[in-house]
């Protein structure tokens, strides 16, 4: 009988049954060799895996931790360099209130106070230095006297980002009655020098005018309320600086600032901002006896003006800024088409 034969799993030629299951034997051995190997090396790649995991682990939680630092030490920062901020805009605070109490606790009974004189109507602060007052609150403008045709003047060079954006010509000198003539020699030295704004500072008014009114381009004015006005003309006179208008939108931008600074609602908050800045001084009459309270009070009175202002600089931006159409006048109303025309009054 022949003996039983298979075929080669390697060359496929005919072999006995006998060499088959040797090679059979030998393939197996090498396979599980070849695993046990593969199992080993995957083992050693796990291996590494979670070493690498553990490390990036590692990073991530060292670099959390100076994440955090990091953060803490720009807080750390920005606390430290806000309360140097506070303490300069408190130590500036508390000089303002230093010069304002010194100028007005003299005259603070009779603040409020009007009296009539020879025809006119005396208004409040005629006792102003405006020249400092103005170079105290406007620092990184220029602020010149000047003599004009009818008295002492101040040439206020509006400056933005320390080039000349604008003039105001205000006419500060002390009077103790009203005439027209004021204002027309004013406006002649305003033509002639290109002023954008011109404002009469008086405390004496025409009869049934009083602390504001416009005649013929110029701002008549008390002098307690020149420098909230100069404040309003100022931020006007930089954002149409900056926006580049036109003559004639300038032209309509002022006609529009001129009605509203001479309308009833910005007359009120004028005065609104004057009475909160009288009864701040008096508040400040009382703080030898409760010095704390009288701080606390100082605060809410501040934020209040403060709100006001605020209010009058919105209602400017909303005039300057808007590209709108402006509102058709009545038939009665005078709608000058240049600012040498301009004769606004009110009552």
């Amino acid at each position: 009988m022949a003996a039983a034969t298979e075929r080669c799993p390697w060359c496929g030629s005919e072999i006995t049954h006998a060499k088959f299951v040797q090679i059979q034997a030998a393939m197996k051995s090498r396979v599980e060799k070849e695993m046990a190997a593969q199992q080993q090396q995957l083992v050693k790649e796990r291996q590494a895996l979670e070493a690498e995991r553990a490390r990036i682990a590692k990073q991530l939680e060292l670099a959390k931790k100076q994440l955090d630092q990091q953060k803490k030490k720009e807080i750390a920062d920005i606390r430290q360099i806000l309360q140097k901020d506070r303490d300069a805009a408190l130590l500036k605070k508390e000089a303002e209130f230093a010069r304002e109490r010194e100028a007005l606790q003299k005259k603070i009974s009779d603040m409020s106070r009007r009296v009539k004189k020879g025809g006119s109507e005396l208004a409040e602060g005629a006792e102003l230095d405006l020249f400092e007052e103005l170079r105290g609150a406007f620092p990184e403008d220029k602020i010149d006297r000047v003599r004009g045709k009818m008295g002492e003047l101040l040439l206020h060079e509006i400056r933005y980002r320390n080039k000349p954006a604008g003039k105001i010509l205000i006419d500060v000198t002390a009077r103790a009655s009203w005439q027209h003539a004021f204002v027309t020699k004013l406006r002649q030295t305003q033509s002639e020098i290109a002023g954008d704004h011109a404002i009469l500072s008086t405390p004496a008014f025409p009869s049934g005018k009083r602390e504001l009114f416009v005649d013929s381009g110029v701002i008549v004015v008390a002098p307690a309320r020149v420098r909230a006005l100069v404040e309003v003309l100022r931020k006007a006179t930089i954002a149409m600086h900056v926006a580049k208008l036109s003559e004639a939108e300038r032209s309509d931008k002022l006609g529009r600032l001129f009605r509203f600074i001479t309308s009833p609602n910005f007359r009120k908050k004028l005065a609104e901002a004057s009475e909160l800045t009288a009864e701040a001084l008096e508040i400040d009459v009382q703080e030898k006896k409760a010095h704390d309270n009288v701080w606390r009070k100082r605060g809410t009175v501040l934020t209040r003006i403060r709100n006001v202002l605020r209010d009058i600089d919105t209602d400017v931006s909303a005039i300057v800024e808007s590209r709108e159409e402006p509102h058709e006048e009545s038939e009665t109303a005078e709608t000058p088409l240049r600012p040498a025309a301009w004769r606004v009054t009110t009552k």
